[in-house]
């Protein structure tokens, strides 16, 4: 299996670098994919997900992370599904538990 992480900042991606052998193990691959900031993230997300669409592997998957701020997550995390679904990725996971819908800060 393969991971893409599409960060918004490098501290994610470091934090990222030293986790994620720690969870998968050494069977798994990564990348991680810094961008400026969060507006610039969502600007480009569009355009790199259409591009993976085109040539994604099936062990693949592609994580966005992004910090929810003042945004509501649900709205963010609607907006994210419909990139992907518009790019023709399949989306794996689906919110199942309404409660969920908030989070404390």
């Amino acid at each position: 299996m393969h991971i893409e992480f599409l960060v918004e900042e490098e501290s994610m991606e470091k934090a990222l670098q030293n986790l994620i052998p720690k969870i998968v193990g050494e069977e798994v691959s990564f990348i991680t994919h810094v961008f400026q900031g969060k507006t610039d993230l969502k600007n480009k997300l569009p355009t790199r997900l259409r591009a993976y669409s085109h040539y994604i592997k099936s062990d693949w998957r592609i994580v966005v992370l992004l910090d929810k701020d003042d945004e509501d997550c649900v709205t963010l995390k609607t907006e994210l599904d419909k990139i992907a679904n518009d790019a023709g990725l399949i989306i794996r996971f689906k919110e199942q538990n309404s409660s969920a819908k908030s989070y404390s800060h």
